[in-house]
């Protein structure tokens, strides 16, 4: 029986599946098991994955279901105690199960590790490095502090993380109503009820792409699930004390979220989420970010063509960074 399961989700990246794939068979841990679920696919992705002649890797096909749904799959016809899901689309880097593996074997009491993220460009130019927002060594992180980071910026991705297999059948899994935003709910689930543990080090090459699931979200389910997720936290008896302080803070930055997934496609909705973000807090108009909410909302009133405009000059003199 392996030690690690490593779930590959994908959904028509056969350019990007052979390298995932790669990735893990590089590894300096070897104790492992690859499943791929292949959620519909129609490009080659089954043929990549075909040319890999790997006892250790499995091919899974099914019907498109969405990838909390592939994920969900891939976990339960897992055999080994420990589960990596590695993005289609991302790489490991070499030593990344090696350093989980220890973390889950030393404090039983962890649920879930996760490490940083190398970001990198669809050409694999380097665009920088993410980590904890709180913690600048590796250990174990306090509840309260791992809830209130991913209430605001969630800096974790299944890619860099390793989870015990009972600690997520006990949170039941991925919310298969959810394809955003999956992770960051199962991801609070699993640190309401375990220890969560951050290694203070690059663990995965995370690609950004114009194809990437987390720039293309209709901000409707956007809507749906930001909210869903904060009831996770704020309808929960024993959190809602401890986190009472921060509701205003958090929604209104929830807010901000679906406003910004909104721009673009609905600018009534940015507008009317934007209003709410100011309303439910109003010390954002003074933060960091008040100059980036006030461009948006004054152009969410120009008619396409013009807001179109300003947004490709803005690319072109102005090209943006990723952090």
């Amino acid at each position: 029986m392996p030690k690690v399961s490593v779930i590959i989700p994908t959904y028509n990246y056969g350019c990007f599946v052979g390298k995932a794939i790669q990735s893990i068979l590089d590894q300096t841990f070897l104790d492992f098991e690859v499943i791929l679920v292949d959620d519909g696919s129609t490009d080659n992705t089954r043929e990549v994955v075909s040319s890999f002649k790997d006892h250790r890797i499995k091919y899974m096909y099914q019907q498109n279901s969405g990838v909390s749904a592939a994920q969900n799959v891939g976990v339960r016809a897992s055999r080994g105690d420990y589960i990596a899901i590695l993005g289609s689309d991302d790489a490991l880097l070499k030593d990344a199960l090696e350093k989980e593996v220890a973390v889950l074997d030393k404090f039983t009491g962890v649920g879930l590790v996760y490490g940083q993220l190398n970001m990198v460009a669809d050409d694999g130019t380097a665009l920088g490095v993410i980590g904890s927002t709180f913690m600048n060594n590796s250990g174990i992180v306090k509840q309260q502090d791992q809830i209130k980071e991913l209430l605001f910026h969630c800096r974790i991705i299944p890619s860099a993380t390793m989870i015990r297999k009972c600690s997520f059948n006990e949170v039941g899994g991925f919310y298969e109503a959810f394809n955003i935003a999956e992770d960051l709910h199962l991801f609070i689930r699993l640190a309401k009820r375990y220890e969560v543990a951050y290694i203070a080090e690059p663990l995965v090459k995370w690609r950004i792409h114009p194809n990437s699931l987390r720039l293309n979200v209709d901000p409707k389910v956007a809507e749906k699930v930001f909210l869903f997720i904060l009831e996770e936290v704020f309808n929960d008896p024993d959190l809602a004390p401890q986190f009472e302080s921060l509701k205003s803070q958090a929604y209104s930055s929830s807010y901000r979220k679906i406003a910004g997934y909104a721009y673009g496609k609905d600018m009534k909705m940015v507008r009317r989420y934007f209003r709410k973000a100011v309303s439910m807090y109003p010390r954002i108009l003074f933060c960091s970010e008040s100059p980036s909410i006030v461009y948006r909302y004054i152009t969410s009133l120009f008619p396409d063509k013009i807001w179109l405009t300003i947004r490709n000059l803005k690319r072109h003199f102005m090209p943006s960074k990723r952090l």
